[in-house]
């Protein structure tokens, strides 16, 4: 019997092609890997740390405006509010209520006060009696003039017929017709007449001058009574106390029916046509306010521009208080004491290298900042001028195209090369 070839085969299995290219393939990415660990081992040699890309934030340089300005928290309070005062002594009745609107030249409270009253009629009945006076004192001049103007021209008769008596003496005693002692008394009734006659008109002019002159002081006396009597009048004119402007009454000092003492305070009017800003600016900034410097005032979202009206000559608990004032008009339904924020513009610079604000400001003093080359960051030496809220100015140290790290660095403080990793 013969046997066949069964029992001398062996089974060989097939190989599967897919192993050749699994082997070539898994060599291919062991020289890659090892490549790409040689590279980055030559790039980490030459930097002081690695940072990841996601980790930092990055800015570039560019030229640019840049507003310098801060943002300050401030109140609404009114520009014009007058508070009311009381002119005299008495008793308060209010005629409004607390944040009841007025208008100019509206009675808000009278002040009863008997006492001005009664000082007003008692100077006005002075002042009475005083035109009075003056009256009497004039009509007295007159009769006193007609008077004296009398004695005068009497005295002019009497000199008149002295002087023809003397005459007629002077040919009697030329013809020997009388004696000598009747011409010597002719002689003295002339000169008699004479003296009576000049000391008569003397007396006329100078009765004339003296009553010129009471009259004139009964004049300035009647003025300064009349003059008195106004102000007092003015003062009881002022018990009915009113607003100067229109708006809304802000406070009532006292109860109703209180009693006041003169000049005492009664209640504040607001003006609601007038409000200004109120704002607090921190101490490192007061010498860099000044007056007239633009302001934009936040308002429900709506920006109103306005400017700075008024600035504290001194500082409390490291804050200076700036008045902040609308330029064309306010805005409508403000409330006194309303928080709003506004921008003071300090600076405002023109086509000047800038770049984006961030922490790296702090972190190197703005002295210096990570200038990125490829997947390296250099520290690099800058000069930093206006700081604004998103921009600063630079000064030296980059160029316009110049993409720095605008985050934080300081953990960076002592390394000035780093590998920024994806």
């Amino acid at each position: 019997m013969i046997r066949d070839t069964s029992g001398q085969d062996v089974v060989v299995s097939q190989r599967r092609p897919y192993r050749k290219w699994l082997v070539i393939g898994s060599g291919l990415l062991l020289v890659t890997a090892l490549g790409w660990a040689y590279s980055s081992w030559q790039q980490s040699a030459g930097t002081d740390s690695t940072v990841s890309r996601q980790a930092l934030a990055f800015g570039t340089a560019r030229v640019g405006d840049i507003k310098r300005d801060i943002s300050v928290q401030g109140r609404v309070v009114a520009a014009n509010s007058p508070t009311l005062y009381s002119p005299a002594q008495g008793i308060v009745s209010y005629l409004i209520k607390a944040g009841d609107s007025v208008k100019k030249g509206q009675v808000l409270a009278t002040v009863k006060s008997p006492t001005l009253t009664n000082q007003l009629k008692q100077e006005q009945a002075n002042l009475a009696r005083m035109q009075g006076e003056a009256d009497r004192q004039q009509i007295q001049a007159k009769r006193d003039a007609v008077e004296n103007q009398q004695a005068a021209d009497l005295a002019k008769v009497d000199l008149t017929a002295a002087d023809r008596e003397m005459r007629r003496a002077e040919q009697s005693w030329q013809k020997r017709v009388i004696s000598e002692l009747d011409y010597e008394k002719a002689k003295d009734e002339l000169a008699r007449a004479k003296l009576r006659s000049h000391q008569a008109k003397e007396n006329a002019r100078l009765a004339i001058q003296m009553a010129t002159v009471e009259t004139k002081n009964l004049k300035l006396q009647v003025q300064r009574q009349a003059l008195l009597v106004a102000d007092l009048q003015r003062q009881a004119d002022e018990l009915r106390v009113t607003s100067p402007v229109n708006g809304m009454v802000g406070s009532l000092a006292l109860n109703q029916q209180s009693a006041v003492s003169a000049y005492q305070a009664l209640l504040t009017v607001v003006d609601l046509s007038s409000f200004e800003v109120e704002a607090m600016v921190p101490e490192s900034y007061s010498d860099d306010l000044g007056l007239k410097m633009p302001v934009a005032v936040n308002v429900n979202g709506h920006d109103w521009q306005g400017e700075v009206a008024a600035i504290s000559p001194e500082i409390k608990d490291n804050q200076v208080v700036a008045r902040l004032r609308f330029k064309d008009k306010s805005p409508e339904n403000l409330r006194q004491n309303q928080r709003l924020t506004a921008r003071i513009l300090l600076e405002n610079l023109n086509h000047v290298l800038a770049v984006p604000r961030g922490a790296f400001i702090d972190s190197g003093q703005g002295r210096s900042a990570f200038v990125v080359r490829g997947d390296k960051a250099i520290r690099t030496a800058i000069t930093l001028g206006a700081v604004g809220s998103q921009n600063a100015q630079v000064l030296s140290g980059l160029k316009a195209g110049d993409q720095i790290i605008t985050s934080d660095t300081s953990r960076f403080k002592d390394q000035n090369t780093l590998l920024i990793t994806h």
